[in-house]
C-alpha cells in the first residue's frame, strides 16, 4: 500500500512558538483524513474542538455551550497542513503545485541531497522562489524567497518514523523573518501517532442544535 493510500492518522501534537523574547505552548489531538477532514481537540483553557477541510471551511465548536462558529475562505484551509501533505501523497512538493509553484529546476547536492527550486506561476505573490531539499526523497528544509531574494521563511523537517507504510517528521521547525530584524520560531512536535485507526473522533461533526455564534472566542473561558 502506498502513503497515498493511507487513509488516517491521529497524533498528540505539541506547538511551541517564540516570538517577542515570550514563549507560548498549545497541545492538541489531531485526527485528519485522506479526504482532508482535520479534526483538533483542545483541552486549554477549556474544551474545544476545530474542524478544518481543504475547502477552507472552518468550525470551532464549545461542547460545554454548545456553541458553533463558522467560517468559510481561502486562509483556513488544510491543504499545506503537514499530516495531509504527507496522507495525500503531497509530500513530494510539499503543496507547492496547489499553490501555484512550479519546478524550475532540480540539481544533486553534498550527501546525496536533491535540491528543487520552484517558482511562482503567475507574479505578484511577493515570493521569487521557493527551495525544497529532499534527503532519500523525504523534504527536509523549505525556504521562501522574496522579490529582493532574502529568504523570509525556513522549515526544518526531522525525526522520521515509519508508521506502516507512511513516513512522517515528528518535528518540524519553522522560523519567520519579520521586519525590523525581527523573528518568530514555532516547533511542532508529533508523538503518540497511529495509523488507520478507528477513533469515532475522525467523522466528528458539530451537533445539528449546536447554536450558531459570530465571534470565534465566544464559550471560551
Amino acid at each position: 500500500m502506498s502513503a497515498s493510500a493511507q487513509r488516517r492518522v491521529s497524533a498528540d501534537m505539541e506547538v511551541k512558538t517564540l516570538y517577542g523574547g515570550k514563549v507560548t505552548t498549545v497541545t492538541s489531538k489531531v485526527f485528519c483524513t485522506s479526504t482532508g477532514q482535520m479534526v483538533q481537540v483542545f483541552q486549554s483553557p477549556s474544551p474545544y474542538y476545530t474542524i478544518t477541510n481543504p475547502n477552507g471551511e472552518f468550525k470551532l465548536y464549545v461542547p460545554s455551550t454548545n456553541e458553533v462558529y463558522s467560517e468559510r475562505k481561502e486562509d483556513f484551509s488544510d491543504r499545506d497542513d503537514l499530516l495531509y501533505l504527507f496522507l495525500s501523497g503531497r509530500s513530494d512538493d510539499m503543496g507547492l503545485g496547489l499553490y501555484g509553484y512550479k519546478l524550475s529546476s532540480t540539481s544533486k547536492e553534498e550527501g546525496g541531497l536533491l535540491k528543487r527550486t520552484y517558482l511562482p506561476i503567475s507574479p505578484g505573490k511577493g515570493v521569487s522562489k521557493v527551495e525544497l531539499v529532499l534527503e532519500n526523497y523525504l523534504p527536509i528544509y523549505l525556504a521562501y524567497y522574496d522579490s529582493a531574494g532574502s529568504v523570509v521563511s525556513r522549515t526544518y523537517l526531522s525525526s522520521y518514523s515509519r508508521f506502516s507504510n507512511l513516513m512522517l517528521p515528528l518535528r518540524v521547525t519553522s522560523v519567520q523573518y519579520m521586519a525590523k530584524k525581527d523573528s518568530s520560531l514555532v516547533r511542532t512536535v508529533y508523538s503518540n501517532v497511529r495509523i488507520d485507526g478507528n477513533d469515532p473522533m475522525f467523522d466528528f461533526k458539530v451537533p445539528a442544535d449546536a447554536k450558531p455564534v459570530k465571534s470565534s472566542k465566544a464559550g471560551k473561558k
